[in-house]
């Protein structure tokens, strides 16, 4: 455990440059966000660009894990020569990731609340709502994030393990890896077998304050994720561990 506590802390030093300079991002969206209440008639408006900020936040992971990457490729074969199995060294960068994106959405959430107080006369009609879709959306950022950010993982895998192969060409290898999955994902989802497979345990989320037809997510679609997330995970350990070399 020690061990993987000093690859996390790592992790962190390699990305921690720009994990601050997101905070500070953060910063300037809140202090738009003042402004845009300043100027606009529409107190809702404000929080445009927060929304921003927060979508935004679904390329957290994917970019902290290519950063680590990146650094890790200029120095590879000490890394892959580390006693620790492949799933150890990539759980940290995804891990890293997430702890990094928990605290930048967290810091959003904090400064909406305070943005929110001192206007809560005025939208006191969609307080519940607003309250109720952040945390909302705040897991599906989470999960959507580190979904890419694996997918980012197993794309470097396959181009480390073609490059010495087929050389240049093992962009075309990558390419295929997100063109041709994505299409049979796209196939396989619109099958009446995906339906029944994650059509279960809808949970139904109303807004009325935001006129908008209530939201039905469903748990089989979250282990359905869960579950391609995982495999994918497991698939590109296997691969670093049994068959790229420096």
């Amino acid at each position: 455990m020690r061990a993987w506590a000093a690859l996390l802390k790592k992790d962190f030093k390699l990305t921690r440059t720009i994990f601050f300079v997101g905070l500070v991002i953060n910063l300037l969206f809140v202090m738009l966000t003042m402004y845009v209440g300043k100027i606009a008639d529409n107190t809702l408006l404000m929080f445009i660009p927060l929304g921003v900020a927060i979508v935004f936040h679904i390329f957290y992971i994917p970019m902290m894990v290519f950063i680590s990457l990146k650094t890790e490729a200029n120095q590879l074969h000490l890394w892959l020569h580390n006693p620790q199995p492949a799933s150890r060294l990539l759980l940290s960068k995804i891990v890293n990731g997430l702890i990094m994106v928990i605290i930048s959405l967290l810091m959003l959430y904090v400064m909406s609340g305070l943005l929110i107080e001192p206007k809560s006369s005025f939208i006191e009609p969609y307080w519940a709502d607003i309250w109720t879709s952040g945390l909302l959306i705040f897991p599906h950022i989470i999960i959507l994030s580190a979904m890419i950010g694996v997918c980012v993982l197993f794309l470097w895998s396959l181009f480390q393990f073609y490059k010495f192969r087929i050389g240049r060409w093992s962009w075309l290898v990558v390419i295929g890896a997100i063109v041709i999955p994505n299409w049979v994902t796209s196939l396989f989802e619109s099958t009446s077998l995906y339906r029944l497979g994650t059509n279960w345990g809808g949970i139904t989320y109303n807004f009325p304050s935001f006129s908008i037809a209530p939201i039905q997510i469903y748990t089989g679609e979250y282990l359905y994720n869960f579950v391609i997330i995982i495999g994918l995970f497991i698939l590109t350990a296997w691969i670093i561990d049994n068959k790229v070399e420096v």
